[in-house]
């Protein structure tokens, strides 16, 4: 799951924020192991020449300088968008990949695109976001989810899934030791419930698999609002 962009620039940009790291520094974290990123422009919302591609090492200064607060990851999906609030073009986009950063006052977004083995960041115009859950209230209604959907399962006699040997999620510094536990659980239930929902889990009838791929469904998307929790909220 760290192999997400937008939970390393969510991350790294709150670290910015918050002077736990350089600028520097932080895009060298989040190109990771990827050949290249870059940032493209075309709308002219970061002052970056519309017409190329800007290395994310030359433009993460000036992303970083267009939100006081903090950054916001989304992993959005028809049906919960949240935080995103739009407009329709960042809404598609981000969908379409599955994750996004948006700034917490508005006016700006960048939905990363694989490219080989690299990734393009678009910048996109975004309404201001919904505020995300307290990272403490999510990582609660998480656990709740677990046992509510633990019970499902077992009651059916079909498999969740096993947990994933790896997949947490590293946070840049400065989160605190409980939002990195929280956002390494997080993501393993996410890569936990992907792997899960590939099969039937054994089922042995249509209404049993219909009522697991639910629950992991449900199961996934509180796994999802937790980690965007733990990467979003970073202590002052």
């Amino acid at each position: 799951m760290q192999s997400l962009p937008s939970l390393r620039l969510t991350a790294h940009l709150n670290a910015v924020l918050r002077f736990q790291v350089g600028v520097a520094e932080a895009a060298a974290a989040v190109v990771a192991g990827d050949v290249a990123h870059h940032v493209v422009d075309p709308e002219d919302l970061l002052g970056l020449d519309p017409l190329a591609a800007t290395p994310l090492a030359a433009a993460l200064g000036v992303i970083a300088t267009r939100e006081p607060e903090m950054w916001l990851l989304a992993l959005p999906e028809p049906g919960a968008l949240t935080p995103l609030r739009g407009p329709t073009p960042l809404n598609l986009a981000a969908v379409e990949v599955g994750e996004a950063v948006v700034a917490a006052g508005g006016g700006l977004a960048l939905v990363p695109h694989a490219v080989g083995r690299g990734v393009q960041w678009r910048a996109h115009r975004a309404e201001r976001p919904f505020a995300p859950p307290s990272s403490y209230d999510a990582e609660r209604a998480l656990g709740e989810t677990v046992l509510s959907a633990a019970a499902t399962l077992t009651r059916l006699g079909v498999a969740a899934g096993s947990r994933p040997k790896d997949g947490g999620a590293v946070l840049a510094p400065g989160y605190s030791p409980r939002q990195r536990v929280a956002a390494d659980r997080a993501a393993r239930l996410l890569v936990a419930c992907d792997t899960a929902l590939v099969d039937d889990g054994a089922a042995i009838s249509a209404h049993e698999a219909e009522v697991r791929a639910r629950e992991l469904r449900r199961l996934r998307r509180a796994a999802a609002d937790a980690l965007c929790a733990a990467a979003s909220w970073m202590q002052r």
